[in-house]
């Protein structure tokens, strides 16, 4: 007799095994990936934003006195250097500061020592500035009425001088709490009155009244 027993192939246990494969198989491939998360579009542009604004703020706190005080520090702190310059080629200090870029003002009028200066003048000596009618440099970023000055006053123990004369730029129109900010950058002083020329080169005077405008000096040098 021929044997009829089913093929393994045809075994409900032999049937059940590419299925359950099939099932795992796909049970494998519907499964969910684990991956890191990353930031969203709107956590990042959440966080550009918050720095943006940290940003604003930072800049918005420095722009107010401090770095007006700096800014009208560094003019004054050139204008002085320049003309230590120019004094070393003119025999001496001009009492108009337009002479520091403009040959034909080194006359002896605009000379403190009274002697003209045109044959030695080799500037410029600086930039040339914006001026108003007296010939005082304007410092519109810094006040609306600010200006830089060149001054002298008799040599004493009170402000540091050696010889005849101090020499100095006198910024005016300054407001109080610009000054205030001067000094501790120029003097490293907090007390604006601690800051003179016998221990430095800066000096101030603060403005009183319903103003509340000074003045604010850096010495250039002291001279006969």
């Amino acid at each position: 007799m021929t044997d009829h027993n089913p093929s393994p192939s045809m075994t409900p246990h032999a049937q059940s095994i590419p299925q359950q494969a099939s099932q795992t198989h796909g049970q494998r491939r519907t499964q969910p990936l684990h991956r890191q998360r990353g930031f969203t579009l709107i956590e990042l542009m959440a966080g550009i934003a918050i720095l943006g604004i940290m940003t604003m703020i930072l800049m918005g706190s420095f722009s107010g006195n401090t770095s007006k005080a700096v800014r009208l520090l560094s003019d004054m702190n050139t204008i002085a250097n320049s003309t230590k310059r120019a004094q070393m080629e003119l025999g001496g200090i001009p009492s108009r500061l337009s002479v520091l870029w403009n040959r034909t003002d080194a006359i002896a009028g605009n000379m403190f020592n009274g002697i003209a200066a045109t044959n030695s003048w080799n500037g410029p000596y600086l930039e040339r500035q914006p001026t108003d009618a007296n010939n005082n440099i304007t410092e519109f970023d810094v006040a609306d009425a600010a200006t830089i000055a060149i001054a002298r006053e008799a040599a004493s123990a009170a402000n540091g001088g050696n010889y005849t004369w101090v020499y100095y730029l006198r910024a005016n129109n300054i407001p109080n709490a610009i000054i205030v900010e001067f000094i501790k950058k120029c003097a490293a002083v907090d007390v604006v009155a601690n800051a003179t020329f016998a221990n430095g080169k800066c000096r101030a005077t603060l403005g009183t009244g319903a103003t509340e405008f000074g003045t604010v000096d850096i010495k250039i040098a002291d001279s006969r």
